[in-house]
């Protein structure tokens, strides 16, 4: 398959030879019985039905225009660099330091004088495997309608895709309302979207399926690849603010953020990685409530006397002028340098359900300093994924049989399944976050915050996340003389 297929196009080509394959498993090939389902289609129709009898758009005087309520994930995804890979273990080599040199002092020009070692590291990498199934979907029923009322041109006012550019090729959310294809197919998608969100950060390599997100990357005890020995000068920065508030007095936020910034940006410096382009990351309640109180702590940081009197008066509009602005532009003042900053919903939230330090109504989460590139504008911290075009040359062979297909360049690759007239499509994409210098990393942990409103959640099982309504109407009564 060259070049990007659209779903829709992919999806008419699969029908068309898949019928042709059924026929030769049957007749030449029958040492290939089973080979094309590992797990089949139920042989009933359970997808969400969107029209006919039971469908959820289905109801009499429906207006055309639908508006959305689903609140979509969002974060660091929006700004990582997305990278082909078919390298299962590959190996990022890093110039850790020289050893002291050894020997004695030379006492005339040509004697042997004291000689060191350079000294390296190696890290690594691995995929993990996200997957989405559609439900079963029955070919002869999807164009039924209820009757003349059951209008199948409806339109979606809204978003339900897109803000973390993990979004495969030919998905239209405009036909989700009216396609049961489509409609399941974004419904695959969105669980991918969901799933990589959260596994960005608190994902581990346990199993075959997981890769180390963030929080497992960002962090001390940093081992050589090969040799399992401890690598200190590519450790991250990491603090502890031991669950007190970000706006409180008994820790100063901006004493450690300011901290991590100066430290990791001297590490920058003195290792000539400079310039760095750095984000700021944290979760959306968070940032809401540091905004709120930087400006003042920001210019009030150490402007004290000998009795620890706050020298600054602050009685103009300087302040309020400052949060807005950094909430609108969504940036962070840190030592005279601004930092764009990412709210990210993956990043995992302590609450008092999950964690004996907070209260009703605290919450406690981690703010991140990360670099996306060094000098000479080389990624350092980017998300890469299995190419399936790899698999071209093999699946060549097949001849326009294979039930399986790949888009965005490779990112995705969608299977489908057929039982007579019923179908179903999985979804798979093999990611892995790599961070070239945990080094130039850090993260302050555990800070705590109190917000008057919880904001709402992409994540279900979280209680802030709100749906509602039904998947599934009531068809209604029918009065007939042979019911």
């Amino acid at each position: 398959m060259e070049g990007l297929e659209t779903l829709t196009d992919a999806i008419a080509k699969q029908t068309a030879v898949l019928a042709s394959l059924v026929q030769k498993q049957q007749q030449e090939q029958p040492a290939m019985n089973g080979w094309l389902h590992t797990k089949t289609p139920n042989t009933v129709f359970d997808a969400t039905r969107l029209h006919g009898l039971g469908g959820i758009w289905s109801g009499a005087g429906l207006e055309r225009d639908v508006v959305t309520a689903y609140v979509r994930p969002r974060g660091i995804l929006s700004v990582l660099p997305r990278l082909p890979s078919v390298s299962e273990d590959p190996r990022f080599g890093i110039l850790t330091g020289y050893t002291d040199p050894e020997g004695t002092e030379p006492t005339n020009a040509c004697d042997d004088a004291p000689a060191g070692y350079q000294k390296a590291c190696e890290i690594t990498a691995k995929f993990g495997m996200l997957r989405a199934d559609t439900k079963t979907i029955e070919m002869d029923k999807v164009m039924l309608k209820a009757n003349r009322g059951d209008h199948t041109d409806l339109i979606l006012r809204g978003q339900v895709l897109g803000m973390q550019n993990i979004t495969p090729a030919g998905l239209s959310q405009d036909q989700i309302l009216n396609i049961v294809t489509m409609s399941e197919m974004v419904t695959a998608a969105i669980g991918i979207e969901r799933k990589i969100n959260g596994a960005v950060w608190t994902s581990t390599a346990a199993g075959n399926f997981g890769f180390p997100g963030l929080d497992y990357q960002v962090a001390t005890g940093i081992v050589d690849a090969q040799s399992n020995t401890t690598c200190p000068a590519v450790d991250s920065d990491i603090k502890d603010f031991a669950y007190n508030d970000v706006c409180g007095n008994a820790l100063d936020i901006v004493e450690y953020l300011s901290m991590m910034e100066w430290y990791l940006g001297w590490n920058a410096d003195s290792m000539g990685l400079d310039p760095v382009q750095w984000i700021i990351a944290m979760r959306p309640n968070l940032w809401y409530e540091l905004s709120a109180c930087w400006p003042c702590r920001y210019m009030s940081n150490r402007c004290t006397n000998l009795a620890g009197t706050n020298l600054v008066s602050i009685n103009d509009g300087t302040s309020v002028r400052e949060r807005d602005d950094m909430r609108r532009r969504m940036v962070i003042p840190i030592n005279g340098t601004e930092y764009p900053v990412v709210v990210d919903t993956g990043i995992f939230e302590h609450n008092n359900a999950n964690n004996a330090n907070l209260n009703a109504g605290q919450f406690a989460s981690t703010i991140y300093m990360l670099p996306l590139t060094i000098t000479g504008n080389f990624p350092s911290l980017y998300m890469e994924y299995v190419d399936y075009r790899g698999a071209t040359v093999d699946t060549n062979l097949l001849r326009g049989t294979e039930p399986f297909f790949w888009t965005d360049n490779g990112m995705f690759s969608w299977a489908m399944e057929f039982i007579k007239w019923c179908y179903k499509a999985s979804l798979k994409i093999e990611p892995r976050i790599v961070l070239r210098t945990p080094h130039l990393a850090g993260k302050i942990e555990n800070v705590r915050y109190t917000p008057l409103q919880h904001l709402r959640e992409p994540d279900p099982d979280s209680p802030y996340h709100y749906d509602g309504g039904v998947s599934l109407r009531n068809p209604g009564t029918r009065y007939a003389v042979w019911l």
